[in-house]
């Protein structure tokens, strides 16, 4: 009742907006034709002619540069990209769809990590990836990535989900090792977004659409309605205020399920309700609501100093359907619930973050000083669900838990040029960082996670069975799991860039910080070097070493949880815990503290440029990681068992958790080419090629607790190393062609995604998924200067991943878990834009 109350507030904010939202695009439209503004020229690929005019932010505090002329591999993504991607109208899957080497992991039904979803930069995942805001630090979510296959298990990536399109000037993705710049996270790579700054005009874009059939039905219907309007602050500031809103509805991919749901009759007959349709899993892609508002300004004070701010506030709720729990299971109870039911997992998220700084000019030194405080909360609960160990006295629905992270981190970075005679100047930049951070969770409602004992009574099937304790579909904490802790990072760092001689750049950073947990210190370094034999032709290469501390929700999540997984082959429903160290259980299972992932980069390449045609970037790299933290397989056995009693537990639990448990090494290149062809007057077409080619191999396995050897278990058993090393694939081809001819712009992409493999415990249950590839279309008419309608279709042809071929007998999508392009199938949209 509670969710449905707030669910129904949430439902009427977002009903204003979005009615606010048209009005106001009906008074923009005859504002905008009367003024007739021309709408942005579509924005072009990353790193093409055009884009390769921006200067970067990211990357390289010693010079000025862009894109292609970096010492190190950037992306540029212009914000008109973003607007033509139909479903993938999030940040994350944009950016899947854009990039070669960035990953975005499409999950079944897994509480949040549906929501929250998995990504990554050169095979690792967001733990290993920096994002920033206008080259500001942005705040992690409070929630985790418990993904079972994922390659970023535990971790609290940034979510740039919660970040407007609309707000959006561009985003540059450094696609290198940049720990010695920016600190921990950056070891795969740093995202920055950079914010728009008009101080006039704006944009409103409405979408919608929905997927192609499966099995007879349509569904996963989305409505997004965003945008953003400038104004002047005072003579020469500016503030510009974005907002998006999206009404998402799920989309389902089961099959029926098959055997017994009832008991037999009392002649022995079966129960005649065993002929109904058993497509019972109501997983997928989540029921979701969101509301996000952001403004970003700037006010110059003087010729020598200008205040800025900028700030995001987000809502999010999101419902997601768990699978069918038989009313013939120790999982029911029958006078509650006589058929069965489907528990939904139910998240409510609130998100916010506030930046103010100034920044100047003094005596030929430029400084910026700022600080930013972020915060993100997520409530999760249960609903249509019960805790069958309380028998008919079990409440239907449960809040579970809440989780909360902060971050507050403040910089002043100072910069200069000093003539020493060279080509260029030496460019000098250093700076300190302090950054606070705080994570807590709660535990939730007691008849969520109390033992109740029922026990099923004399005269029916399961007489003397103890029934399962837990609220079902649902993520619990118990008082024992909840935790609180926090701590500060103290950082300096220094960067130079030097030209020996016109044509060759050589970059310098180090960076010192300081941590006041069992993180501890660390020393980080960086060369970067780059040499222009041409205008034409340079190479490019980087050293550097990094760290990722590990991340508080690592240190002290646990939880428990009622759910399917695969073991030995078959889909098995389990009661998991996961533990942490100074517990005991963590400590009798050998958990240890974590400490920092450590790793040594080296990337090589090259770019060429024929004037403003075409141009190539090619870069190879390796990034050895060092104390990976991963999640240990489901521990088990009469061992595991015995100590779970010893402290209180059910014996049937089986436990987890996060250790410094592998090193690895990732080798992979990268290549982005643009050609554009004039075709006459306002027509062209231009063709983009993406590719990467990436392998992760475990160099080696922490040696066994003997805790656990005495048990005669596994830390990192074999399943859960075919985590890391398969289950993203090998390489991906991106193939686009833009065709402009007067108003009308059709864009085409086609994208290979290689084959995946998941392995199983043991070689008979591994599986192995085959190449595909994937097909978008996106065509758009410019009515007017300020009008644009497009239709379009993702994934075009409507393609599947492979089917599984493990035995099913529960209804589940007959798809891969996790799959770089999703189970989902084709999915077709209409977009209308007005620009003023």
């Amino acid at each position: 009742m509670r969710h449905d109350i707030s669910r129904s507030i949430f439902g009427a904010r977002l009903q204003l907006w979005l009615s606010t939202a048209t009005l106001a695009a009906v008074g923009i439209g005859s504002s905008a034709l009367a003024q007739e503004r021309p709408v942005p020229a579509p924005a072009p690929a990353p790193n093409d002619a055009n884009a390769e005019g921006t200067i970067v932010v990211v990357g390289n505090r010693s010079r000025a540069t862009t894109a292609l002329e970096s010492p190190v591999p950037i992306d540029v993504i212009d914000e008109s990209q973003l607007a033509t991607l139909g479903a993938n109208s999030s940040l994350r899957d944009a950016l899947g769809v854009l990039l070669p080497s960035f990953n975005s992991l499409t999950v079944s039904s897994s509480s949040w990590n549906s929501v929250a979803r998995p990504a990554g930069l050169r095979g690792l995942g967001g733990s290993h990836v920096l994002v920033l805001v206008n080259g500001k630090r942005r705040h992690n979510s409070s929630l985790l990535n418990l993904s079972t296959g994922s390659v970023d298990q535990g971790a609290n990536s940034v979510d740039i989900d919660l970040i407007p399109a609309a707000a959006i000037k561009r985003i540059e993705v450094l696609r290198d090792g940049a720990a010695a710049q920016y600190g921990s996270d950056a070891i795969a790579g740093v995202i920055n977004i950079v914010l728009k700054d008009d101080d006039h005009g704006g944009t409103l874009t409405v979408n919608g659409g929905k997927r192609y059939s499966y099995r007879g039905n349509s569904d996963g219907r989305n409505i997004e309605a965003g945008g953003n309007i400038g104004f002047k602050l005072g003579p020469d500031g500016f503030v510009n205020i974005a907002a998006s809103a999206k009404d998402n509805n799920h989309a389902r991919r089961a099959i029926p399920a098959t055997g017994a749901f009832y008991y037999p009759l009392a002649n022995g007959q079966p129960d005649p309700r065993e002929s109904r349709d058993k497509t019972v899993f109501t997983g997928g892609l989540p029921d979701l609501r969101a509301l996000t508002i952001l403004y970003n300004a700037e006010l110059p004070l003087s010729p020598a100093a200008t205040l800025y701010s900028s700030s995001t506030w987000s809502t999010r709720e999101a419902i997601i359907g768990q699978n069918f729990r038989r009313p013939n299971s120790t999982n029911a109870v029958l006078s509650i619930y006589p058929d069965g039911y489907a528990p939904n997992y139910t998240l409510d998220e609130n998100d916010f973050q506030i930046l103010a700084g100034i920044k100047g000019e003094a005596g030929g030194w430029s400084w910026d000083l700022s600080s930013t405080y972020g915060e993100n909360r997520s409530k999760n609960g249960s609903t249509e669900s019960l805790n069958a160990s309380l028998g008919d006295a079990s409440p239907t629905q449960f809040w579970t838990f809440t989780a909360k992270f902060a971050q507050w981190t403040n910089n002043l970075d100072i910069s200069k040029g000093v003539d020493i005679g060279l080509a260029e100047p030496l460019k000098i930049s250093f700076g300190a960082e302090h950054r606070y951070e705080r994570f807590q969770t709660i535990a939730g409602d007691p008849e969520a996670y109390a033992n109740g004992l029922y026990q099923y009574p004399a005269g029916t099937p399961l007489a003397g069975r103890y029934a399962t304790i837990g609220a079902q579909g649902a993520i619990v904490l118990t008082p024992e799991d909840a935790a609180k802790l926090s701590r500060n990072s103290y950082a300096a760092y220094v960067d130079l860039g030097i030209n020996p001689v016109p044509r060759w750049f050589i970059g310098l950073a180090g960076r010192a910080e300081h941590y006041d947990d069992s993180a501890g210190d660390t020393l980080n370094g960086k060369f970067t070097t780059r040499y222009d034999f041409t205008d034409h032709f340079a190479i490019r290469g980087t050293i550097s070493n990094g760290f990722r501390a590990p991340s508080l929700a690592q240190s002290a999540f646990a939880q428990t949880s009622n759910q399917y997984t695969t073991v030995n082959g078959v889909q098995t429903f389990i009661t998991a815990k996961s533990v942490r160290p100074g517990t005991p259980i963590g400590d009798a299972l050998g958990a240890k503290p974590l400490t920092p992932e450590k790793s040594f980069n080296l990337s090589a390449g090259f770019t060429y440029r024929l004037g403003t045609r075409f141009n190539l970037s090619v870069d190879a790299y390796q990034i050895k990681l060092d104390d990976r933290i991963a999640q240990t397989g489901y521990l088990t056995g009469a061992g595991v068992s015995a100590i779970l009693v010893a402290n209180g537990f059910d014996p049937n639990y089986s436990v987890r958790y996060f250790a410094n448990a592998i090193d690895t090494r990732t080798r992979g290149v990268e290549a982005v080419a643009n050609y554009l062809q004039p075709l006459g007057e306002d027509k062209s077409i231009r063709f983009t090629l993406g590719y990467n080619y990436n392998k992760t191999k475990i160099t080696h396995v922490a040696d066994n607790p003997p805790e656990l050897a005495a048990l005669n278990l596994t830390l990192f058993d074999r399943q859960a190393q075919g985590y890391i090393a398969g289950n993203l694939p090998r390489s991906k081809l991106i193939l686009g062609q833009d065709l402009k001819l007067g108003n009308l712009q059709l864009n085409l992409r086609e994208t290979r995604y290689a084959k995946v493999a998941f392995l199983g415990t043991t070689a008979a249950t591994d599986q192995f998924y085959g190449a595909k590839w994937i097909a978008d279309i996106d065509l758009s008419f410019q009515a007017t200067r300020n009008i644009n309608v497009a239709i379009g279709a993702n994934n075009f042809f409507d393609t599947y991943p492979d089917k599984n071929t493990l035995p099913d007998t529960n209804g589940f999508p007959p798809y891969p878990a996790q799959s770089p392009f999703g189970f989902y199938g084709g999915y077709y949209y209409g977009r209308l834009s007005f620009s003023f």
